[in-house]
């Protein structure tokens, strides 16, 4: 950047990631973001740190692991994942993603893939060894691993790595989009709610009026008459104070909520805050368990594997949990298609 640049105020230009992130981002919100002039300049430095967060959450995650037939027992947390080598072989031939990325990687010896499963923590009763001793009975707590899905297949691992990245940045404009929708349909909702306030305030302030009316009309009261009117008219100032603090409330709510909807600029600022804390938009969180051959969770003095998952919460397009690692499979082990069809016509 020049001296006269700088005077003058101008950007260095974003990278070609950060750009194509924006131009993403900018897509899939809302395309009259572009409407505003300087809109990819302001996104520009909160799009590069969620990124770096992206970079941070997939490098964090366990592997590449080898998860051959042969490396299978030697990698603890497949074992966990995986009672037996063939339920993993399973898994991986029966992805129709995986599948169809193949046929176009006729001579690809091996490819990295995602690989997701939800985990399930199960309270029991059961068998466990305490100072050499066998004790039934004893409360239990075991991992169930279920779902098991593939992601991502990719030859190279630089691609893999790449385009790891990028659907971990894809899954937060989603998270945004998913916020601003429900913002919306929040608002919704409360202007519902201030206008049946409304109605409800001129009801009964006509009710009031009318009641005064109808007395003025009315020459002679019976003792009954005198009752319910005493008990309506106490009642009347309470239910409208009440209504009209309601009415305040919820339009103090909407006047803040609403915010962020008002108008493009707004919503870009609102956007530019939640990129500049991405851990707030999906939960990963790192769970480390010691557990022993048949998944059951043991002491820290008692023998078994101490094992790291890491765990994700997203609600876009629908709430999803599970855990995530990298895996390494090689192609010669996927099993053929015509066993993988017959062993479904089997199910049907």
């Amino acid at each position: 950047m020049s001296f006269l640049d700088w005077f003058l105020g101008k950007r260095e230009a974003e990278s070609p990631e950060t750009a194509a992130a924006i131009d993403s981002l900018i897509k899939t919100i809302d395309p009259r973001l572009l409407a505003i002039s300087d809109a990819p300049a302001q996104l520009a430095p909160a799009v590069a740190n969620a990124l770096t967060f992206c970079r941070r959450v997939a490098n964090e995650m366990p592997g590449p692991l080898d998860a051959s037939l042969a490396h299978w027992r030697a990698a603890p947390l497949l074992c966990a994942l995986f009672a037996r080598s063939d339920e993993l072989q399973q898994t991986f031939s029966r992805q129709d993603e995986v599948r169809d990325y193949l046929d176009e990687q006729p001579l690809a010896p091996q490819f990295y893939a995602l690989l997701g499963a939800v985990c399930e923590e199960r309270k029991d009763f059961g068998v466990v060894l305490e100072n050499e001793a066998l004790r039934s009975d004893v409360a239990v707590t075991s991992l169930n691993f279920a779902r098991h899905r593939i992601f991502l297949p990719r030859v190279e691992l630089a691609t893999f790595s790449r385009d790891l990245v990028w659907a971990l940045f894809q899954q937060l404009t989603l998270e945004i989009l998913h916020q601003l929708s429900q913002m919306k349909e929040d608002a919704a909702e409360r202007r519902e709610e201030i206008a049946f306030l409304r109605a409800q305030l001129a009801y009964h302030g006509q009710q009031d009026g009318l009641g005064e009316m109808l007395t003025l009309a009315v020459p002679e009261k019976t003792e009954k008459t005198e009752k319910t009117e005493k008990t309506a008219n106490a009642d009347a100032p309470e239910t409208l104070e009440s209504l009209a603090r309601q009415l305040a409330e919820r339009e103090a709510a909407l006047k803040t909520a609403d915010a962020p909807l008002q108008n493009l600029e707004n919503t870009l600022r609102w956007i530019i805050q939640r990129l500049a804390d991405p851990a707030r938009l999906f939960n990963v969180r790192t769970f480390c368990y010691r557990i022993n051959n048949i998944n059951q969770v043991v002491a820290d003095d008692q023998p078994g594997l101490d094992l790291r998952f890491c765990h994700f919460s997203v609600h876009a397009p629908t709430p999803r949990q599970g855990i995530l690692l990298r895996v390494a499979y090689p192609v010669d082990e996927l099993l053929p298609r015509r066993q993988i069809a017959a062993q479904r016509a089997q199910l049907l």
